[in-house]
């Protein structure tokens, strides 16, 4: 691989593994925190989809030797914190921050599908990130069905900051 790609390639890797943990510790903070069991279920459903997302790039990294974001240890307290949050402020703020969030990482996944279509490399990786962008696409989805008559604005354009400075950084430390 040419040395231009395979330092975009280290930054997809290296963004992706922290962006599943990051997601990762949302959701477990809010699963920690939420008191209705419904939510409970579902947050169990998509927890589980986080850690196999986690897991490829995970393995992924170790394989091409990508070394992790030095953003680790912020977005392991960062992200739990924001999961505790939005549990304790209630169902509709978990809807809210899960559609924030995962509208910024379809669009983000989007960006890498483009250019690995069009470069025409890492096959692999990019039939991995167009499953996880339609997983994170349908929590998504369930998520804006969820909060049909809410729509706490800043509150979403808040966390969509959020989550694009975390990729921004994470590619680059």
């Amino acid at each position: 691989m040419k040395k231009k790609f395979k330092k975009k390639v280290d930054e997809i890797i290296r963004v992706n593994h922290a962006g599943e943990y990051g997601a990762q510790r949302i959701y477990s903070g809010q699963l920690k925190f939420c008191q209705k069991e419904s939510l409970k279920t579902k947050l169990r459903k998509i927890i589980k989809e986080e850690y196999e997302h986690y897991d490829y790039f995970n393995e992924v990294m170790i394989k091409k030797r990508t070394r992790p974001t030095l953003m680790n240890p912020l977005w392991h307290h960062g992200g739990y914190l924001l999961g505790v949050i939005t549990a304790l402020m209630g169902e509709k703020y978990v809807n809210a921050c899960t559609e924030a969030v995962e509208e910024v990482i379809v669009e983000h996944y989007e960006d890498q599908i483009e250019f690995l279509e069009k470069e025409g490399i890492e096959k692999s990786m990019l039939r991995k990130i167009k499953k996880f962008q339609s997983d994170e696409d349908a929590h998504k989805s369930d998520a804006i069905d969820s909060n049909r008559n809410y729509n706490p604005r800043f509150f979403k354009i808040f966390t969509k900051g959020l989550t694009k400075l975390a990729i921004k950084v994470s590619k680059k430390l």
